[in-house]
């Protein structure tokens, strides 16, 4: 199996890994040389974990199976802060299809999984609870994505997508369109919020004209150029990012032995 892999990331790091023909497949590392030895198996694993969400047509192959070249390298400034640009590829200038539209809902509905799955039998204050950002939560069991410790609490992750979400239709849409399609005030609980910005964001790409899915636009704050392939790849590639964020801030809050302490409260000074 031959994958083409593309590079986004700031000179010193980090660097972040596309399997382009597969939107959502990503991986992250310090430095792009690993990134790119990398390649082969985080392109076998996310072949995996299409398959565990029963997409159709896809095959699990081993790493050794996958041939994976670099086409394309992107350094872009500051990438990794949140709000920082993101490169943009070949692939991306190409008009998005009815089918790229629906490959790219499906599969960030197989992240939002994820997401849910990894809340599952949270009790309501672990919501507000901060990661100690003393952690590091470099996995090496699940190294795929790799995020940066915590640095917030669940609730503002999940408040996070809610809002990179109505910034990606802005890219394309235009802020004015995208605050139509998301129109204040959103719904108070989180969890209502979370679902409501998504279904309202699905049917905003659902309905993207001819015009919006071939164009190219200049984006502002930060300047960039966007299209709809990229838009949409953005979208399934962040929500894995950040289901994966919450799966490890869920897992530091119920390690028994990392000196967890519910809420954001601190340990009491000892005497």
């Amino acid at each position: 199996m031959r994958q083409n892999v593309y590079l986004d990331g700031d000179p010193g790091g980090p660097w972040m890994g596309h399997a382009l023909a597969e939107v959502g497949c990503i991986w992250q590392g310090p430095v792009h040389s690993e990134v790119i030895t990398r390649a082969p198996g985080e392109i076998a694993r996310f072949l995996r974990w299409l398959k565990a969400h029963g997409e159709p047509g896809i095959e699990a192959v081993e790493a050794a199976a996958v041939k994976a070249q670099v086409v394309e390298i992107r350094e872009v400034a500051g990438f990794g802060q949140s709000g920082s640009a993101v490169g943009i590829f070949g692939p991306d200038r190409e008009p998005a299809t009815d089918r790229d539209i629906d490959t790219a809902v499906r599969r960030l509905g197989y992240a939002r999984r994820d997401l849910h799955e990894a809340m599952a039998g949270l009790p309501p204050d672990a919501l507000d609870w901060q990661p100690p950002a003393r952690l590091s939560i470099h996995d090496a069991a699940r190294p795929a994505l790799r995020p940066a410790a915590p640095k917030r609490t669940i609730r503002k992750n999940l408040e996070h997508i809610c809002r990179a979400q109505v910034f990606y239709l802005s890219r394309v849409l235009g802020v004015d369109a995208a605050q139509g399609a998301l129109p204040e005030p959103w719904p108070k609980d989180t969890f209502a919020c979370l679902e409501w910005v998504v279904g309202r964001s699905v049917e905003a790409l659902q309905a993207l004209t001819r015009q919006q899915r071939s164009g190219l636009f200049q984006a502002a704050d930060p300047a960039e150029d966007w299209t709809a392939r990229k838009m949409l790849r953005r979208f399934v590639e962040h929500e894995r990012e950040h289901a994966e964020v919450v799966r490890r801030a869920v897992e530091l809050r119920n390690a028994p032995t990392s000196g967890m302490h519910p809420a954001g409260r601190s340990p009491a000074p000892s005497k």
